[in-house]
């Protein structure tokens, strides 16, 4: 709820609990005239007397009811002594405001500021211009974020102290599930409450700059995580749907990688992971194919056994086994995948080991599953995918998905970069600070404001990176091409040179940047007297150690403690990960890392000692190691050390001196290509309907469709062809034998149809047999084969 708020929103907050004062004073007479001394049913009356003011049309009555909701959002702090009673009185008071109806009202009311804005064409120039709908949408994240958010384990002595205890938190567990469904369905005239949020950001894209992004970018990103899950949630779905689906758990261990450079080196083995683990379960570790790993631990010290599961690829053992047959044998057997007689033992050995370490995963699954329907009547193809909830976003976001992708990624580069403050635009960037700068910045300390807008920047670039990076996860773990669409549009959209431009600056000094002002946040700031002319202490979870190191990598004598900012450390993470997931498997989009040397800027990156920023570097380094050639890998041997000691290796797969064909990206032009061509066809497959103004291919028409067959019999009542009485019975015979046995040029036979319908039988070498030709099997009497034949 901190990152919610700025610093120079401080008078908002004065702003709702005058409101609520004088709301207070005419209309509350009971409990003694305060909030906490009322029922609920009183607490019920009140709420529904501000609820008939905000739908009011006075703009006065709405803007007095959306403050006191706003105050009661905020906690009553007035009426309560700590954060802590503040949190849980607030959390009490969103419930309520959901059973009372507030939810669907506010979001009508924000679409229709919107709206006025759009209309007016609306600009902002300073926080002060933008209150109206800032208040609105602060209710609508910070009931999404205390209703979203499960509560925390309670000991038992709170639970008797509660009395009711149980039943209150299985109400709660009710209506959060009521709300989560309420905001994943149709919110006013959009699907969901994230398609409404996108419309907002793409209003602001086009230059509506009143809009507060930083307030809509996370419901955005709170949207995706309450609704689709967090990695561990991931973790889980992938797991129930590799067993439902018949390709058994693969389960990782859970050893983390170290911390700290030094600690990647094998002369340190004593030397023990200390990363906190709020941090740990904040970043996630999990990854879809290729999970962290580290040099396991036994009584404190290093083992030189590695701990995680090898992997393989069913088309590595088949290129394995091709390769040994041609050696010994002299000879292929295509489509064989099994055999192994006539190979030495050792061969023998190695394909066994091979096939024990088979990963198969759920996007092999759905490719095998989309080959398959290409293949069969459109009115035997089912539909799979394996997340419900991300099925029906990917609906949702489809038509405005490259969009969404490009806009996301616009906003980054303006939060992510340096953008003069008194521009409204720099360089083609947007301006992301209108809803932070005062109107009147001299009456404000400078070194704070200069905290609040690099604060407000960073709480952008955190809320963008997490939104894409689990749009990303959700979308590969419901299918694997709706994440290739997507990777795909980031791609195209620039994301790899946008990601290392971000990472090409001081990283250390960014992670360990302290611009947050303890005293400032919400909602300490309420509770203590603030003193702007002292700073306060900075806001961090917890301390870090820092071991720096020299311009070529080699570690230096240990520096004073430097807090981190987990903040910046989550999005740098996001970043590492954003690219490495775009780059995966393929060798062309490597090629572009390659192209913008990111070689020597992810190597700088290193400089930051955190476990997680070092392994997803090393992945990025495995990636492109082929493509750096002899030199770079004699200089940087230390790294290629680490990236054996520290990263999961699959068997067969040279990734160091790039012997196999996927090293040659100049012989794969159309790769990119191609994976287009499949999504197209995918897309057409499942998603016409959605994408009425796209040009999709055609889908390959089987001869038992039902429009297939709607033609067949149209084409059978034609009096002009000649059809025997018994062809019911012996269509199957004829079939064969006319059809399936002969080679035809099926697409001159059916332009030829498409002009002429008369010329079916003509006798032309590409046409079929003639009608008149056909004759009756000795089989006439054998009963039908399909019940649906006697209506051909």
């Amino acid at each position: 709820l901190a990152e919610l708020y700025s610093y120079s929103e401080e008078q908002d907050l004065h702003d709702a609990q005058g409101s609520w004062e004088q709301f207070q004073r005419n209309y509350i007479t009971e409990g003694g005239g305060t909030w906490v001394g009322l029922s609920e049913e009183e607490r019920v009356g009140h709420v529904g007397q501000l609820l008939a003011w905000l739908q009011d049309s006075d703009v006065v009555y709405r803007s007095l009811a959306s403050q006191c909701l706003l105050f009661l959002c905020q906690g009553n702090y007035t009426e309560v002594g700590t954060t802590e009673e503040c949190i849980a009185l607030a959390r009490r008071n969103a419930f309520l405001l959901y059973r009372c109806g507030v939810w669907q009202p506010l979001v009508k009311l924000t679409d229709n500021q919107a709206k006025e804005y759009r209309a007016d064409n609306r600009q902002a120039e300073h926080v002060e211009d933008s209150v109206v709908i800032r208040v609105t949408l602060s209710i609508l994240y910070t009931m999404l974020m205390l209703i979203g958010t499960p509560p925390e384990e309670e000991t038992h002595e709170d639970r008797r102290k509660e009395g009711s205890g149980d039943q209150k938190r299985s109400q709660e567990k009710e209506d959060r599930g009521r709300f989560l469904e309420e905001i994943s369905n149709q919110v006013g005239e959009y699907q969901n409450l994230g398609t409404f949020m996108l419309h907002l950001v793409f209003l602001y894209e086009k230059g509506l700059s009143i809009l507060p992004i930083k307030k809509i970018l996370l419901i955005f990103w709170k949207y995706l995580l309450f609704t689709l899950g967090g990695f561990e949630d991931i973790e889980r779905i992938k797991q129930e749907q590799r067993v439902a689906h018949g390709i058994g758990e693969w389960i990782e261990p859970k050893n983390r990688p170290p911390a700290t450079w030094l600690e990647l080196q094998p002369q340190f083995p004593d030397r023990v992971n200390h990363v906190d683990d709020e941090v740990e379960q904040l970043m996630g570790m999990d990854d879809d194919d290729d999970d962290a790993g580290s040099t396991s631990t036994l009584d404190g010290h290093a083992s030189r056994r590695l701990p995680w599961r090898p992997k393989s690829r069913q088309q590595d053992i088949d290129a394995y086994l091709s390769a040994c047959r041609q050696k010994f044998l002299g000879y292929e057997l295509e489509g064989d995948s099994a055999s192994v007689v006539g190979l030495p033992s050792s061969v023998q050995e190695g394909f066994r080991i091979l096939q024990e370490n088979l990963y198969v995963s759920l996007g092999d699954v759905a490719l095998e599953h989309h080959e398959k329907m290409l293949n069969t009547a459109k009115r035997n193809r089912k539909k799979l995918f394996f997340h419900p909830p991300a099925e029906k976003l990917y609906q949702a976001m489809l038509p405005v998905m490259e969009d969404a992708c490009i806009t996301l990624l616009k906003v980054l580069l303006a939060s992510a970069t340096n953008q003069p403050i008194n521009k409204g635009k720099a360089n083609g960037t947007l301006n992301i600070l209108c809803d932070v700068l005062p109107e009147d910045q001299t009456q404000i300390d400078q070194q704070r404001l200069q905290k609040d807008i690099a604060r407000h920047k960073e709480i952008i670039t955190k809320a963008v990176s997490a939104s894409l990076l689990l749009l990303l996860k959700h979308f590969r773990l419901n299918h694997v091409y709706q994440y290739e669409y997507v990777s795909m549009s980031m791609f195209y959209a620039n994301c790899i040179p946008l990601v290392l431009k971000f990472l090409n600056q001081d990283m250390t000094a960014y992670v360990t940047a302290g611009n947050s002002i303890h005293n400032l946040d919400f909602p300490r700031c309420v509770f203590e007297q603030i003193d702007e002319s002292k700073q306060a202490p900075n806001l961090n979870p917890a301390p870090m150690t820092f071991m720096p190191e020299s311009d070529d990598g080699e570690p230096v004598e240990a520096s004073p403690l430097a807090e981190v900012c987990w903040r910046n450390m989550f999005s740098t993470i996001n970043m590492l990960r954003l690219i490495q997931k775009l780059t995966k498997w393929r060798p062309p989009r490597i090629m572009i890392l390659h192209v913008f040397k990111s070689a020597p800027i992810l190597k700088k990156t290193m400089k930051v000692s955190h476990d997680l920023v070092h392994y997803y570097v090393l992945k990025l380094f495995k990636l492109q190691a082929k493509y750096l050639g002899k030199n770079w890998r004699k200089v940087n041997m230390r790294v290629i050390s680490c990236i054996y000691q520290k990263v999961r290796h699959r068997l067969l797969d040279d990734w160091l001196h790039g012997n196999d064909l996927d090293s040659r990206q100049w012989e794969q032009p159309n790769e990119e290509q191609q994976l287009k061509s499949n999504l197209d066809m995918y897309h057409a497959l499942w998603y016409r309907h959605i994408l009425t103004d796209a040009t999709l291919p055609d889908v390959p028409c089987m001869i038992d469709d039902e429009e297939s067959c709607l033609d067949i019999e149209l084409l059978l009542q034609d009096e002009t062809i000649e059809i025997p009485k018994d062809f019911d019975r012996t269509y199957r015979q004829w079939l064969k034998r006319e059809v399936y046995d002969k080679e035809y040029d099926w697409d001159v036979f059916l332009k030829d149809f498409e002009d002429d319908p008369s010329s079916l039988g003509s006798g032309d070498p590409t046409s079929t047999t003639p009608t008149s030709e056909i004759s009756t099997s000795k089989n006439a009497d054998r009963p039908m084969l399909d019940g649906r034949a006697g209506t051909t």
